[in-house]
């Protein structure tokens, strides 16, 4: 009997401490570090619940851009037209181990994770283009 509590026990912390990894099949690239800049551009990121609105208020279009958010989190994102607007689902952004950005949601019982800083990568030679974020969690 007390080998099979010991065992359970065993098992039962074996399986506890086991955290997740994220989906490598989903894994984006790193983020690159060396392309980072301090300035920004006049376009707006707007968080509402699980998603962002990215406002183009400059004159310039981005094509073939990719997003990134936090220094960690990315998405290739369709064309970003001067003046335009584009809805993105949190969800789905991945890091470069292929975890999930944690939106939140009503149905989530830990915090979301919050958004600091947004950037915009239209080159892997370019520096990257800073964006405005306007973080409107409760």
């Amino acid at each position: 009997m007390i080998r099979i509590q010991l065992l359970l026990s065993l098992l039962l912390f074996l399986t506890s401490c086991h955290n997740p990894s994220g989906n490598p099949k989903l894994a984006s690239r790193p983020y690159p570090m060396e392309l980072h800049v301090q300035n920004s551009v006049p376009i707006q990121v707007i968080r509402t619940d699980q998603y962002i609105e990215i406002v183009n208020s400059s004159a310039d279009d981005y094509n073939n851009a990719t997003l990134w958010v936090n220094q960690r989190y990315s998405k290739e994102i369709p064309p970003l037209l001067a003046g335009s607007r584009m809805r993105i689902n949190l969800w789905n952004l991945y890091d470069d181990f292929g975890e999930k950005f944690n939106a939140g949601g009503v149905w989530r019982t830990d915090q979301p994770t919050p958004l600091v800083i947004a950037e915009l990568q239209t080159s892997n030679d370019l520096p990257l283009v800073g964006l405005v974020v306007i973080d409107q969690q409760d």
